[in-house]
């Protein structure tokens, strides 16, 4: 390859990994924005449970990866990893799999946080996940690319599941991340927005910027490497997808730490 050729091919990856970054951009700033605005009340007039619109954003990039999938692992990888997420979308907003897995207190209440029953989902989800697509590649007869597939599989599976923690990011905006602020706005509330910020706050804001960026710079290698099929419908949309969606384990997790800590 000449010099020139290469120079026009550095210049022509930088241009299309420009494309990847403006989308993960876009995609940052509608869940904050989507954060910010008051949630879905149900349940209980005395004490409503809110439903955060970052929920609908998490479930719109679930879709897109099926759609624009940069991965190898057929239509069958694709109705799994999507199943998966759903499923991790019904443990975040719903309290179903913390009443199983949680005990009943002294006084028969049961006292867990909807982050806490997320968790134990995403690791149930992630077990069953790692079952279901090893079994699904041993069940081939022609096992050519096997640990291609698999990891291929198990990536977009655990993205799907990762995309639902962007449901718990109120908890780590300045002025809702405490539980009672978070209520509060998703009510209408006006809330002081530095009247909650504590140590953890700071430092589970900071860790999870950091993964952000982290993945962020990921993604340039996965963009650069990326072998999808060759008749995938623009594939640089799912790449520039998959750091989102897997920060979306880093909210979570922080989220847990301010709540628990």
């Amino acid at each position: 390859m000449t010099a020139e050729k290469a120079t026009a091919q550095e210049a022509t990856r930088k241009v299309a990994f420009a494309k990847v970054l403006a989308i993960q951009i876009i995609a940052y700033v509608v869940l904050v924005a989507l954060a910010l605005v008051p949630g879905m009340m149900y349940g209980d007039a005395a004490k409503p449970a809110a439903v955060p619109f970052t929920i609908i954003a998490s479930l719109a990039m679930v879709v897109l990866l099926v759609v624009f999938s940069p991965f190898r692992d057929g239509v069958a990888g694709h109705v799994i990893a999507a199943i998966a997420g759903l499923l991790s979308a019904i443990c975040a907003t719903t309290v179903m799999l913390g009443n199983v897995i949680f005990p009943a207190g002294l006084d028969g209440g049961k006292s867990f946080s909807m982050e806490e029953a997320w968790i134990a989902g995403v690791g149930g989800l992630l077990i069953v996940l790692i079952i279901v697509s090893f079994g699904r590649q041993m069940a081939r007869e022609n096992r050519t690319h096997l640990i291609r597939s698999l990891s291929h599989s198990v990536v977009e599976g655990v993205a799907m599941i990762a995309s639902a923690g962007w449901y718990f990011l109120p908890v780590l905006l300045p002025t809702t991340h405490s539980r009672a602020a978070a209520m509060s706005a998703a009510s209408g509330a006006t809330v002081d927005m530095f009247s909650n910020v504590t140590t953890t706050w700071v430092v589970a804001a900071i860790v999870t910027v950091l993964v952000a960026v982290a993945l962020t710079v990921c993604s340039y290698f996965w963009h650069r490497d990326a072998a999808p099929e060759p008749d995938a419908r623009s594939p640089w949309i799912g790449l520039a997808l998959l750091p989102v969606m897997l920060t979306g384990l880093a909210v979570g997790l922080a989220a847990l730490a301010i709540v628990v800590l």
